[in-house]
């Protein structure tokens, strides 16, 4: 059954109030689907999530958006709340708290068992787009003298415990973190021998570092795990699982932010909705849209006199937006990885490097302008301005592609945030002025 016939039917159902029916129904779908669906249903999101299994709800919740979360959380008893999260991971309970004011949270863990309670209330103290907020507290820590036989005998006791198997850290004599030792290890290894001989490095960071660090942190280290400690003090580690979570929604936020959308803005919303997340950046492109309007305007009489230009000017200009947005994506990721930003001087090469790709791309596009031009009208001059104000608008678009996310990462903006608002500006008025200003010197 496709989302769209599974949507239809559980909207019947609950229209219908035929509650046994509607849970057997989702009962027979994947968490990832339930989500979908509560996701999209636009009455009794609360009510169909109610009807699901605590353990259920558990998986359901962190795979539902940010927006559907907001609806349902706020609308559920405190016992009713802590009943699901006692099945999620103490990080993503957390998580899943954050989204709740603080009052709330205190109320709804006093019905959490102790020892889940104050792991989850330890990670609380973190924001959620930190390390500290993403770290994971399943894990032992051992001393570089145990035995092999003695750490897995841990690792069982924890297993039969807590139902997951931890981490095993490994510290010196004075708590200081040496590494970890993976299970493969535990595994094949002699039983006699120490734990210490068999370490294996583990990446750490600060409770504090934000989470699109770490995400570079370990793309650089190439890092299944992440260690966080403060003050020499091991306090959880980070999973790949997390930070692949992680890097989804910074992507999607920066590709929204890049198109100047709102990122709360889902596909389910409402038109009224979707005008609330969107018309500020309209407004100000509209802005954007008058001043390139005026530039052309101060040629009205070039216009007037050679009126084929104008049915060429949207030529220089759309080259113009599109090699400026094409500069913006390639400079925003580099400044996301990291690519080359610790060598003295990278901006200048990154600026010049797009100047210079600009300049020989103008040349290739123009020329080709010009020689259609020439073929199919027959005009020399027209087809000269082209090819000039080609290349005067393909280096502008390098350029201010280069230097308006450099410039915002500058001002520690984020430089994804609608930068194509700004280039396209300049590629219109600059694609512009050159088009009608070269045209007003060589037409008479």
């Amino acid at each position: 059954m496709v989302i769209a016939d599974l949507l239809e039917h559980v909207d019947g159902l609950l229209g219908k109030k035929e509650d046994l029916k509607l849970k057997n129904l989702l009962m027979r779908h994947s968490h990832t689907d339930i989500a979908l669906v509560l996701d999209r249903l636009s009455h009794g999101k609360r009510k169909t999530f109610a009807l699901l299994p605590p353990e259920i709800q558990a998986e359901v919740a962190l795979l539902t958006t940010e927006n559907t979360r907001a609806f349902i959380l706020p609308r559920l008893s405190d016992h009713a709340l802590a009943r699901f999260l006692h099945f999620n991971n103490e990080d993503d309970a957390a998580d899943l708290l954050h989204e709740l004011p603080a009052e709330r949270r205190s109320l709804i863990l006093r019905h959490i068992k102790d020892e889940k309670r104050v792991k989850i209330e330890k990670l609380l103290k973190f924001s959620p787009e930190t390390a500290g907020g993403l770290m994971d507290l399943n894990f032992i820590t051992v001393s570089e003298d145990e035995t092999i036989k003695a750490v897995s005998d841990k690792v069982r006791q924890h297993v039969q415990a807590h139902k997951q198997a931890p981490i095993v850290i490994v510290l010196d004599n004075h708590d200081h973190l040496l590494g970890f030792v993976p299970y493969r290890t535990l595994m094949f290894n002699v039983p006699v021998k120490p734990v210490g001989d068999f370490l294996t490095p583990l990446t750490v960071t600060s409770s504090k570092t934000d989470q699109e660090k770490v995400l570079k942190m370990a793309t650089q280290n190439k890092a299944d795990l992440i260690g966080v400690v403060d003050e020499g003090q091991f306090l959880g580690v980070i999973h790949l699982h997390d930070l692949l979570r992680v890097a989804q929604m910074e992507a999607t936020e920066d590709f929204y932010l890049f198109a100047g959308v709102n990122k709360e803005e889902e596909l389910s919303d409402s038109a009224l909705a979707a005008v609330k997340f969107r018309y500020v950046w309209l407004i100000i492109n509209l802005a954007t849209a008058f001043l390139a309007a005026f530039v052309v305007s101060l040629f009205e009489t070039t216009i007037a006199k050679t009126a084929i230009l104008a049915a060429y000017m949207p030529i220089v200009a759309g080259m113009g937006g599109n090699a400026g947005t094409q500069t913006l994506a390639v400079v925003v990721r580099g400044l996301a990885l990291g690519e080359g930003t610790r060598r003295k001087g990278w901006w200048w090469r990154v600026i010049s490097k797009e100047a210079v790709a600009g300049l020989i791309n103008g040349l290739i596009n123009g020329l080709i302008v010009a020689a259609v031009v020439f073929v199919f009208k027959g005009t020399v001059e027209i087809g000269i301005i082209l090819l000039l104000s080609m290349v005067i608008n393909l280096v502008i678009a390098g350029v201010f592609g280069a230097i308006v996310p450099l410039a915002l990462k500058a001002m520690k903006v984020d430089p994804a945030i609608s930068a194509t608002v700004f280039v396209t500006t300049a590629t219109d008025v600059f694609g512009f002025l050159a088009f009608l200003g070269l045209a007003s010197v060589f037409i008479r």
